[in-house]
């Protein structure tokens, strides 16, 4: 039985010198007796101090790999998109394109703004946090993967 107002230990490791990783990159344990991997040490939140400046770590770490995700596609599909662009232009100021060509690309291509500025700001959009810390549920040991259906219906 756990002291009131206490949580089951949330166990994470953390690379040392793992070169595929960056340095002290953290990886949640799936659960408590989970053996520590090569190359990373083994660490406990055990107070909710200790939980919420871990999931602020995790949520750094994971806004940071975003973050680089989305600028490595747009580095790769920046050159086709301007292409693309350019092209519609082109075709746009062609006197062989019909007045309603011309008003469809020119929405086309706003659209295309604004749906581009709509998905650059997903990666901020994400909900993170740990279970531990805002689930917790009281009874469940760490290193259990069982559920109650009697307590959901």
């Amino acid at each position: 039985m756990r002291k009131l107002g206490s949580l089951e230990p949330v166990i994470y490791f953390v690379n040392q010198i793992d070169p595929r990783r960056p340095h002290c990159y953290i990886v949640l344990a799936p659960y408590s007796d989970f053996p520590t991997p090569p190359v990373h040490t083994r660490e406990t939140a055990e107070t909710l101090a200790e939980v919420d400046k871990l999931q602020r770590l995790l949520i750094k770490q994971e806004m940071n790999a975003a973050y680089d995700e989305w600028v490595y596609n747009e580095t790769l599909t920046a050159a086709q998109h301007e292409r693309v662009r350019a092209d519609l232009l082109s075709k746009m100021i062609s006197s062989s394109t019909s007045e309603f060509e011309r008003e469809f690309i020119r929405a086309y291509l706003q659209l295309r703004e604004e749906k581009r500025e709509k998905y650059r700001q997903r990666f901020l959009e994400r909900t993170m946090y740990l279970w531990a810390r805002e689930n917790d549920t009281p009874g469940r040991a760490a290193d259990s993967e069982t559920v109650n259906v009697e307590r959901i219906s």
